[in-house]
């Protein structure tokens, strides 16, 4: 969602760049198809290019968080002449030679999320209560992990976190790191939408292992010029940093730079995410 960078854009903006943040199709206010195949890298990375081009670009730098990440690591591949560069929060890269719904089952077991979002009984679930599924998400780690993972280990249990969900708020560890404002927002946005929207993103993960071997048949792909940089995070299970020890290979020119969050990396230290932002556009830029 677009609010998630509602504290980068005033910053970025004051240091002389020119920046807006979209909410991706089927996200916050933002319809989409119906069908979700039509939330692959194919289209989201067309819609990326189609946005900058409307507001009067020929490129642009695309920054991406989770599944946003997905589609900036993306952008040079699928849409060349619209990417002047890439910066990406948390999310490794996102090729695999594997069906991914296949090797998460062989990896993580039955009841691992990325299995469990594809059902409507989990659908249901998250449109229950707005307010609690946001509050279950949006957490920041004060000791004992969050519901992203309790262990500190990308393995089964932590994979399977969704399901966690279920349990009562009271055994929740971690803090919420939305203010109130920002929870309302989020809640009152998702009460009128549901989430079917973001769970298609989720839906459309085997289109994107097909749009990757549609581009990629050897396996191979090619390492390219623009600039990257990619914004770690130590206390990630979910996105472990060590995910991102390979993608020297796929940029020519490459930095990685952590930082001492969990999985919402602009939202618990905003301050930290924006000045490794414009400290990167300043020197590429």
């Amino acid at each position: 969602m677009a609010a998630s960078w509602r504290r980068q854009l005033q910053p970025i903006a004051d240091a002389g760049f020119h920046v807006m943040a979209p909410d991706m199709r089927g996200y916050g206010q933002s319809t989409g198809p119906e069908d979700p195949r039509k939330y692959s890298i194919a289209e989201t990375t067309a819609d990326v290019a189609a946005l900058i081009k409307d507001a009067g670009y020929e490129k642009a730098v695309v920054v991406g968080h989770d599944f946003g990440g997905m589609v900036s690591w993306s952008m040079p591949y699928l849409q060349p002449d619209s990417a002047a560069g890439v910066i990406t929060l948390n999310t490794p890269f996102g090729y695999s030679e594997h069906n991914p719904i296949e090797l998460y089952e062989q990896v993580y077991g039955p009841r691992n999320y990325l299995a469990y979002f594809q059902t409507q009984e989990c659908e249901d679930l998250l449109d229950k209560d707005p307010g609690a599924t946001f509050r279950f998400f949006m957490r920041r780690d004060t000791g004992r992990g969050t519901n992203l993972s309790r262990t500190g280990r990308h393995d089964p249990e932590s994979m399977s976190y969704i399901h966690w969900l279920k349990d009562d708020e009271s055994t929740w560890p971690g803090e919420v790191v939305l203010s109130d404002e920002e929870m309302r927002y989020y809640t009152d946005t998702y009460a009128r939408t549901g989430f079917r929207g973001p769970l298609r993103w989720y839906r459309s993960i085997l289109r994107n292992w097909e749009v990757h071997t549609e581009h990629f048949p050897d396996g191979v792909l090619p390492q390219v010029s623009v600039p990257a940089l990619m914004i770690a995070a130590r206390h990630d299970p979910i996105c472990h940093p060590m995910l991102t020890n390979n993608l020297l290979q796929y940029f020519e020119t490459f930095e990685r730079r952590m930082t001492d969050t969990g999985h919402r990396t602009q939202l618990e230290d905003p301050d930290t995410t924006t000045a490794l932002v414009v400290g990167w556009l300043d020197r590429h830029f």
